[in-house]
């Protein structure tokens, strides 16, 4: 979308005089920007990429996102259109804990127990094994053809654990909380980018906090079960950290092979190699349990 299109529909959902203050780095999914209207009151705008809207339901996402507004741990919106995937919420004054230093596990880990013990329902289960066979693998599989080791036996071992997980109690969950979409505000903290919320087992909200390190992820697992994990807590959290890092690979290389590197400003090639040592440092984990 050009910057006049941008314009043109930032008048159209704020009104006249509404401007970009300045794009938002770090989504895979979207092109982000910061935006005000003529008052100078900020929103976020979200323009989502081709394979994003592949893979989204924007209909789910609409009203699972009113939820969580329900819920009080994410920002208003303001506007939402399901046939393109666009959408505006007013900003939230902060920082995404990928731009920060440090933060409080035990609050991060209390808006996961909101959103966890909510006994809100989605209108789907996210089906986290199916999604990666049917859309992650299956597009990078269109560029790759094969995959080879260490990912394939990664893999299988993974998915030799894949009845275990399945069995596992299903709530209402984020599924993509990484450090990016949380937002460290003044006095609390916020969830935001609502595309892939169903319900789910909760340690899988947990584990997408290692997205940027394994430890991490295993670090709110401790504040999240107040210190005290169980072993099998702890080895389910290392499981679904290799799923969502294969997961991840495989996003990457897809958008590495659509040229999508340009776009972003992203190497992907680099993001692919990150979640695969990633999903290594899991898996070495998870075998001396």
């Amino acid at each position: 979308m050009s910057n006049d299109e941008i314009h043109n529909l930032l008048n159209m959902i704020l009104g006249e005089g509404s401007s970009i203050i300045s794009p938002l780095m770090g989504g895979m999914m979207n092109s982000s920007f910061v935006v005000q209207d003529k008052n100078k009151k900020k929103f976020v705008l979200y323009i989502p990429t081709e394979q994003a809207n592949e893979m989204v339901d924007r209909f789910l996402e609409r009203d699972n996102q009113r939820i969580v507004i329900e819920l009080g741990i994410t920002s208003n919106n303001v506007y939402f259109d399901p046939n393109t995937g666009i959408k505006a919420n007013e900003y939230i004054e902060g920082q995404s804990l990928d731009k920060v230093d440090s933060w409080n596990y035990s609050e991060v880990a209390k808006i996961f127990h909101t959103l966890h013990s909510s006994k809100k329902v989605s209108n789907s289960d996210y089906q986290p094994f199916k999604r990666f066979v049917l859309e992650y693998e299956k597009n990078a599989l269109i560029y790759v053809k094969n995959h080879a080791n260490p990912y394939l036996n990664l893999r299988n071992y993974l998915f030799s654990h894949k009845e275990y997980l399945e069995k596992r109690a299903l709530v209402f969950s984020h599924n993509d909380a990484q450090r990016s979409n949380i937002i460290k505000g003044e006095n609390s903290y916020h969830l935001i980018d609502f595309e892939f919320m169903g319900n789910n087992d909760e340690i899988y909200d947990i584990a997408c906090f290692g997205n940027t390190s394994v430890e991490e992820g295993r670090k709110l697992l401790d504040a999240y079960f107040d210190n005290k994990p169980s072993n099998e807590q702890i080895r389910v959290y290392y499981l679904w950290r290799i799923f969502i890092s294969l997961q991840w690979y495989n996003v990457a290389l897809t958008k590495h092979y659509r040229g999508e590197g340009k776009i972003h400003g992203y190497n992907f090639m680099d993001v692919a190699t990150f979640f695969l040592n990633n999903a290594l440092e899991a898996y070495e984990k998870v075998i001396k349990l």
